[in-house]
């Protein structure tokens, strides 16, 4: 295990410290996939979060009160106005998709008699004046009825756009429209209503901004997207706990997101299949991210040699014109591919993942398989016998199967660990990564394998954990690991149903904004250069760490400090191998308190600070005071 920031006693005083950095000692390549995202379906980052669907419980699977007046599928409620009278009910009789739809029954009166949405935790929708909104219902009747939808406000007193639909009394009908509001909106709601005796089902209802508000024709928010490149995430991996799930399985989130099954989902027991695996590469296919998608350990080695095909495939094969069907001509060109999320791996999980591993293997030998491994909080391992996994498994020998099969198979393993960084210090779950990694090399056998990162942890998105993330990125990029991935990539305002408070882009249905720890990995991606080189630092207290990295030609240099110290520190600052040729430093700081974090009121409270620095190196050595509690990132050229 290979640590380059050093501690230098004898040669610091108590009020500051000393770095130093040896330009012209590389140490290895640095990946440019330490700066990435796990995006999971945890507290909606998907639905009302990243997905473009506006409407949420689309396909009526919630529960409804017990009172038969107010039998309106949970996400929904009703609406009238005037003297109407009408009935609701949950229709189980041949449903659109999955267990029931939604009945609306128009009897006497004079008005409206219907049903509204208003999002995710009916928090509001936005419209925005005078632009395109893209939608369309699944509807039946046993007689010909007039339907109408609606862009309103939260209380339905000011109609925005409107649009009357004919449903014809035939069967399943899908019914398209494009509302236009005449005003803007950011608590409103989108409604389905009758304005004369009728009955109708209503099976799926589906909304969307037009293409001005979804990045390149994809049903996903541009704002976001473009929120994710900004802040430069260059990989994805979209998986999780979600994953486990038996009913998650890809063929389920092919063809028409509207006749995809919902399931009982891990975070949210109406979960829909709208937004899947595949919908998940054709992101990253447009955005530019390196994407590695999670199965289920269950999955059929035939299905899994199945998805090769669709993801890699020519498109003339089977799968492959599936694939073109869905939208994709193009192979995804798929590098990666997870198997499990946080497994205990025993023999029953190595039987598993060596089938599909055969299967996936003769199907695309190029393609690398990831271990979904667990959370180890172990400092020391021995390479059979350790302790403290949060999995409870006690010995590497499911591990030392998998590598003797990707040696037999002459392939790449990666093993997937997950590391708290809760802040503002990564736990011993780093330490343990680490290790874990040394351990496996001693049982490989000349198998080739890494040990990757898909989950920084923490129950917060404060500061603290800011730190917390920019130390343990350091630690992983010095010992060379190839990919790093943040959880959670997104996160909807307010919503915070399952302890995993610890979105990087925070988002409503109006705006995004960077919490600190997302503001780490831009400074660190936009800062980005190839070349590891070696640095020193001695501290008060160890409160400082270092990395340094340089370009190729070796004309800029890009020095990482983090101070979790609660004071200023003045840093003496040492460049060997390197003289820059501009007299100004370009330097982005970071600073707040532990607790710091942004809110929709203020989303710039805490963020990244920008200023010019010259530094005077005539002695050799140059002075510079870091911020209590900052990651500061310097650029010389």
């Amino acid at each position: 295990m290979l640590f380059i920031a050093v501690a230098m006693p004898g040669f610091v005083h108590a009020d500051e410290a000393d770095v130093r950095v040896y330009a012209d000692q590389p140490v290895r390549p640095v990946t440019r996939y330490l700066t990435g995202a796990c995006l999971e379906d945890v507290n909606h980052e998907i639905y009302g979060g990243l997905y473009s669907q506006m409407i949420f419980g689309e396909s009526f699977q919630e529960e409804a009160p017990k009172s038969p007046a107010q039998a309106v599928s949970g996400m929904w409620r009703g609406l009238q106005r005037g003297a109407v009278e009408g009935t609701y009910a949950i229709e189980t009789n041949e449903p659109f998709v999955g267990a029931q739809s939604q009945r609306i029954t128009f009897l006497s009166g004079q008005g409206e008699w219907g049903i509204e949405n208003q999002g995710l935790n009916r928090q509001g929708m936005t419209f925005i004046d005078h632009r395109p909104y893209d939608g369309y219902i699944w509807a039946r009747a046993g007689k010909p009825v007039e339907l109408r939808v609606a862009l309103e406000s939260q209380d339905g007193k000011n109609v925005y756009a409107g649009q009357r639909l004919k449903v014809s009394g035939t069967g399943w009908q899908r019914l398209d429209f494009t509302l236009t509001p005449a005003g803007s909106d950011q608590t409103g709601r989108f409604a389905i209503k009758l304005k004369q005796p009728g009955s109708v089902v209503v099976g799926y209802a589906f909304l969307e901004p037009g293409k001005w508000g979804r990045y390149r024709g994809l049903p996903v928010r541009k704002d976001v997207v473009d929120g994710l490149i900004d802040q430069g995430i260059t990989v994805l991996r979209y998986g999780g706990s979600m994953v486990n799930e038996d009913a998650y399985r890809w063929k389920k989130m092919i063809g028409p997101r509207d006749r995809r099954p919902p399931y009982h989902g891990h975070w949210y027991a109406h979960s829909s299949n709208g937004w899947g695996i595949p919908d998940f590469l054709n992101l990253c296919d447009a955005a530019d991210f390196l994407g590695i998608p999670d199965f289920n350990i269950n999955e059929s080695a035939q299905d899994m040699m199945d998805f090769i095909e669709y993801a890699n495939g020519p498109a003339d094969s089977i799968w492959g014109r599936r694939r073109v069907a869905d939208g994709h001509r193009q192979p995804y060109r798929l590098k990666y591919l997870e198997l499990g999320n946080e497994e205990k791996v025993d023999d029953a999980y190595v039987d598993k993942f060596a089938a599909l591993a055969r299967a996936i293997w003769a199907k695309d030998p190029n393609i690398i398989l990831v271990v979904g491994d667990f959370s180890c909080h172990s400092r020391i391992i021995d390479p059979m016998h350790f302790s403290g996994a949060d999995s409870g498994i006690t010995s590497l020998k499911g591990q030392q199967r998998i590598l003797k099969l990707a040696g037999e198979h002459h392939r790449e393993v990666w093993f997937d660990l997950h590391v708290w960084t809760d802040g503002p210090r990564p736990d011993s779950s780093l330490d343990g990564a680490l290790s874990y990694r040394d351990a496996l090399d001693k049982l490989a056998d000349g198998a080739a394998h890494r040990v990757v990162v898909f989950e920084l942890n923490a129950n917060n998105h404060s500061q603290q954990r800011a730190l917390a993330n920019a130390l343990a990125i350091d630690a992983l990029e010095r010992d060379g690991f190839p990919v790093v991935t943040s959880a959670n990539c997104l996160q909807p305002d307010g919503q915070n149903d399952n302890g995993w408070d610890q979105g990087l882009l925070f988002l409503n249905s109006s705006s995004v904004w960077l919490q600190p720890p997302g503001y780490v990995t831009k400074m660190i991606s936009h800062n980005y250069e190839p070349l590891l080189v070696r640095s020193e630092v001695e501290s008060p207290g160890q409160c400082l760490e270092v990395s340094a990295t340089r370009s190729r030609d070796r004309k800029k240099l890009v020095l990482r400090m983090t101070n979790v110290g609660p004071a200023p520190l003045r840093v003496k600052l040492r460049l060997n191998g390197f003289t820059p040729a501009q007299p100004r430093a370009r330097v982005e700081e970071l600073a707040a308190p532990l607790d710091g974090r942004n809110t929709a009121q203020n989303p710039t409270q805490y963020q990244t600070a920008f200023k010019d620095w010259r530094p005077d190196f005539t002695n050799g050595e140059a002075n510079y005071t870091c911020a209590p509690f900052s990651f500061t990132v310097i650029h010389f050229e």
